[in-house]
């Protein structure tokens, strides 16, 4: 399970811009109170009619309903989605990759909660003993009183002497290899401290790197946009020419467009009559006609010779009929010549068009690849392209300008040897000693009590006592720490005393590295006390000071988150319950959490800048 956002609406101390956090795999270090996560977390993974009123609310939000959402890659590998309102009601929905948007599972809180946990959210105590850190729960933060808590112990039989001879011989060995692992761990830390100094010399490349490889993601965000714009050459001089062609375009369908209008025009006068429909013809004609014939009628009754005359009237008859048909003819041929021109101008519109087309098509094809709607968008695209551009031309030149000074060659060169042999003494340390390997105090304890054994007489059967932790009775005060380790090795199915000498190495380191080499080791010692070393003394936990115990539980709780996020897919929450350590062991302890989180994800709920500067990721 992995989790991708958190959203918040009136829930105090969980305030992100826009309501929301995104979230990625690894280290995540957000800036929200601690307190608050937790509470929204579990009343989101959780969901429990009683949990979701525990979330703070936000000031002047009483009345104002209170939500909260979540959404998550389960270990099915689908994005699931949880929705609740914090007055009680919750459902839970799953993403449709074919319909694309979530769909509701259900909203039942009880079926809410158990699909979670098919999802891969864990038991609420195993995510509360393993998988969480909070500062109220540091010894120092709880009235614990005085503890009634009394081992129990077990009886084995001591060892024979051979047994024994050669348990002593695995021993020294052993003992061998612890010091010569303290001594790679001694360098180990000075290689530390050293890189963590010419770290702290680096830090403005550090940040020169850090703005290129964002101005380099952000270009790589637009890599596909760049090589289908590449396709256009000169981008400006291809929008330059795409503009003017457009241009011309439109200039030309306008001027088809104006003759067109002046063709429909022509075309709406409409065909002219048949010429013997024509009255104004007709009339001509028949006016001609009617002279002759009466000059014929007059010439046949001897009306005299000026009746004759009457037939030279036919002739401005005839002649108007036949303007009439000359001007017939005239608008037959303006017709024609009018469908002439219609398909002309339909040709020219088509030519235009076509010429446009050809002179715009690579611009176009990069709006269609790029799912554009307009030329103002590709342009668009094509300045932030070049900003980007630009921008990690800028930061390429600063890195470049910081790595040719020549205080800078220097300290990169000694960091170069630093981390060289850092990485020796790493393989060294995993070579030589062999893994885990228990500090040599410890193995000297086994040792002495071995001798002390053969040193009893061999008569009679020997027994020796061991040391077995069992719960303290009910009602009943129990330390913090031991508690812890109770709960762990609960859900661990082992046994205390098992899971200390499971995490002792480690959590020696660890402690180590949080006290400044002060408190180191984590054993049981043969009345079943708790013991750390200080000061090359045995010290009892429950006698350290409360700031050394707070030390003491949180590198126990380390080592546990650490050893539950090694299997991936899990989700651990810490708050700022690191504030009391330098800024030194905050800065190392920053980089500690980063390997932590790695296999999975560790959501970290502090301000402190130590942190944030070490984070996979940071909102």
């Amino acid at each position: 399970m992995v989790l991708l956002e958190i959203a918040a609406q009136g829930v105090r101390g969980v305030a992100p811009a826009g309501g929301r956090l995104a979230l990625r795999a690894g280290y995540n270090v957000l800036s929200v109170d601690g307190g608050a996560l937790r509470a929204l977390l579990d009343a989101l993974l959780y969901p429990d009619p009683r949990n979701g009123e525990a979330v703070p609310r936000s000031s002047g939000a009483t009345n104002a309903p209170a939500r909260a959402g979540l959404t998550l890659v389960g270990n099915d590998g689908i994005t699931y989605r949880v929705v609740r309102d914090l007055a009680g009601v919750c459902q839970l929905h799953k993403y449709d990759s074919q319909r694309r948007s979530f769909g509701l599972v259900s909203q039942d809180l009880v079926q809410v909660g158990a699909k979670l946990q098919e999802l891969g959210v864990p038991p609420r105590e195993r995510f509360a003993a393993l998988l969480s850190m909070a500062a109220a729960e540091l010894p120092s933060r709880r009235a614990t009183g005085t503890s009634t808590f009394r081992p129990t112990v077990a009886v084995r039989k001591a060892l024979g002497p051979e047994q024994a001879r050669k348990k002593l011989t695995e021993l020294r060995a052993e003992l061998d290899r612890a010091k010569s692992s303290e001594k790679l761990q001694y360098q180990l830390d000075g290689l530390q401290s050293k890189l963590f100094k010419l770290e702290e010399a680096l830090k403005a490349g550090e940040k020169i790197r850090d703005g290129l490889a964002g101005a380099q993601a952000a270009r790589a965000e637009m890599e596909r946009p760049g090589q289908v714009l590449g396709k256009l050459g000169d981008i400006e001089a291809r929008l330059a020419a795409f503009e003017k062609a457009v241009a011309k375009r439109d200039d030309g369908l306008a001027r088809v467009a104006e003759e067109q209008a002046a063709l429909d025009a022509q075309e709406a006068l409409g065909a002219p009559p048949p010429l013997w429909q024509d009255t104004q013809f007709l009339a001509g004609v028949g006016g001609g006609c009617l002279a002759v014939l009466l000059a014929i009628v007059g010439m046949a009754m001897r009306m005299g010779v000026g009746a004759r005359y009457l037939a030279l009237l036919d002739v401005p008859a005839f002649g108007y009929a036949g303007w009439v048909a000359l001007r017939w003819i005239r608008d037959l041929e303006v017709q024609e010549r009018s469908s002439r021109r219609r398909k002309l101008v339909e040709e020219r519109e088509r030519k235009i068009g076509e010429q446009c087309g050809r002179e715009t098509a690579d611009v176009r094809q990069v709006m269609k690849e790029l799912e554009l709607q307009g030329i103002a968008e590709l342009r668009e695209l094509a300045i932030r392209l070049a900003d980007a551009d630009a921008v990690a031309g800028e930061w390429q030149r600063r890195k470049e300008d910081w790595e040719t000074k020549e205080e800078t060659r220097g300290a990169l060169e000694e960091k170069n040897r630093v981390e060289a042999a850092l990485r020796q003494v790493e393989e060294r340390l995993a070579g030589d000693a062999g893994g885990f390997i228990r500090d040599p105090h410890s193995v000297e304890a086994d040792i002495s009590r071995l001798e002390g054994e053969l040193a009893m007489p061999a008569a009679a059967a020997r027994t020796v006592e061991e040391p077995v932790l069992t719960p303290a009775p009910p009602g009943k005060t129990v330390d913090p720490i031991r508690d812890l380790l109770s709960r762990a090795s609960a859900e661990l199915s082992t046994d205390p005393a098992g899971l200390v000498k499971a995490i002792q190495e480690r959590t020696s380191q660890v402690l180590g590295t949080l006290s400044a080499q002060r408190l180191v080791g984590c054993l049981f010692d043969t009345r079943g006390v708790l013991q750390v070393y200080a000061g090359g003394k045995q010290l009892a936990v429950s006698a350290l000071p409360p700031a050394d115990a707070d030390l003491f539980y949180s590198a126990v709780k380390l080592v546990l988150v650490e050893r539950s996020l090694a299997g991936g897919k899990q989700v651990a929450v810490a708050d700022d319950a690191f504030t009391g350590l330098p800024e030194t062991a905050r800065r190392v302890l920053a980089r500690l959490l980063k390997q932590i989180a790695h296999p999975g994800q560790l959501l970290h709920a502090t301000a402190d800048a130590s942190f944030r500067e070490a984070a996979d990721h940071a909102a």
